[in-house]
């Protein structure tokens, strides 16, 4: 969990009207830039409180209550995304004390707008966000972060208010202008990597729209390649063609140098680096796209992994395993059910009365009328005195691993 991370989210959860307050979007933030682009699922999300609280701007000596206030609220105020889809920022949030840590799960109906982003997404700097110290000027940055290469951007003052949640405050322009847009403008200028000016437009004698000029402050990158991410049209190539066509149009290099990478390297390992260079281009700290990408796989210049991260994968990993055992069983007993069911299907009736007999003398009498109730039609039973007796007698040798071999 580092400042110079980035956050990534989907234009369409940028333009969502929202109203917090600053700790819970630092919150949102910092939880957003822990998600890699490689990310299929959401992860449940540990951090170390004391970091996280620094993080997000909780100096108060009881962190532990402040933090858990703050993700209530996340959980409790759900919004929209669209007409029909309500929902809130986080599922749970889970502490533990004694490790002095915090787990948080985004809500999976989030999924789409932060996860595989392929277009019409938005990337900025975490350092450049929560340096902010108004709700109104993060709003305002990653509005206006979205059209930084269109240059400029409208709102009508009525939109504009929707969109930071303050439809019914600041009646008068004046005092909106003030409190919220100059503000923003002095902080947003001050601390992130864009430069904001406005012109007032009216109609009439009133102010009815504000017009946005937004300047880079990065270096000029016209010795860079990369596109803008949101029209990017590969975001985690599946074949060898499309990660081919990815080192190509998104990374400048020639077809003969491609060919040795596909065959030396695997895809994690070129889309691992491919996503530090993406990041590195955003920093300002490539000139020369091309030139870094092939030092980038010769070098390999991935991030190393964090004790944090390596424990979120290994935690993910051990659910994955859970996950994979749990179905595996649950086909075992099927297989095993159905190899009960038939071998009873094809004893003759006597066979059926002398194993119904063995099963009657195995169990206590207040058992035998269940057994009896059971065996009206023997070649039809399915009761579970009678399936287990056969499977124990017949099939104990049908372990898991048998079941396994029978798979290959």
């Amino acid at each position: 969990m580092r400042k110079n991370s980035l956050v990534t989210k989907s234009n369409n959860l940028i333009e969502t009207p929202l109203n917090l307050g600053v700790v819970e979007l630092r919150i949102i933030f910092v939880l957003i830039s822990t998600i890699s682009p490689s990310d299929e699922e959401f992860k449940p999300y540990r951090f170390k409180i004391s970091d996280f609280a620094k993080l997000i701007g909780v100096k108060n000596k009881n962190v532990y209550q402040q933090i858990k206030d703050y993700t209530y609220s996340l959980m409790s105020q759900p919004f929209y995304v669209h007409d029909n889809l309500q929902v809130t920022w986080l599922a749970s949030a889970e502490y533990f004390p004694g490790e002095g840590m915090i787990e948080v799960e985004f809500s999976p109906k989030l999924k789409p707008y932060l996860l595989q982003l392929k277009e019409k997404f938005t990337t900025y700097r975490l350092q450049d966000i929560i340096k902010l110290k108004s709700a109104y000027a993060m709003r305002i940055y990653e509005l206006l972060k979205q059209y930084e290469r269109i240059g400029t951007r409208t709102f009508t003052i009525q939109r504009l208010k929707e969109l930071l949640g303050v439809e019914e405050q600041y009646p008068v322009y004046s005092d909106f202008k003030k409190r919220v847009i100059v503000k923003a403008q002095e902080e947003i200028n001050k601390h992130t990597d864009i430069k904001i000016d406005y012109t007032e437009i009216k109609s009439g004698r009133k102010v009815s729209e504000v017009k946005f000029i937004i300047t880079s402050k990065t270096p000029d990158k016209k010795a860079t390649l990369l596109p803008n991410r949101e029209t990017a049209a590969i975001a985690q190539p599946n074949t060898s063609q499309q990660l081919s066509s990815l080192l190509k149009y998104e990374f400048g290099l020639k077809q003969p140098a491609i060919q040795p990478i596909l065959a030396e390297y695997s895809r994690d390992y070129i889309m691992e680096n491919l996503d530090k260079v993406r990041q590195d281009v955003l920093r300002g700290k490539v000139k020369d796209i091309p030139a870094y990408t092939m030092a980038a796989l010769k070098h390999d210049y991935r991030t190393p992994k964090t004790g944090l991260q390596a424990e979120q994968e290994r935690l993910q990993e051990e659910k994955s395993l859970q996950k994979q055992k749990a179905i595996e069983a649950e086909n075992y007993y099927k297989a095993l059910s159905g190899k009960v069911s038939d071998f009873i299907q094809q004893l003759s009736a006597d066979e059926l009365e002398t194993e119904l007999a063995k099963l009657k003398a195995s169990v206590k009498d207040k058992d035998i009328d269940i057994i009896d109730a059971d065996a009206t039609d023997p070649h039809r039973m399915t009761g579970a005195y009678f399936q287990q007796f056969i499977q124990k007698k017949f099939f104990a040798d049908y372990t898991i691993e048998v079941y396994r071999g029978e798979q290959t």
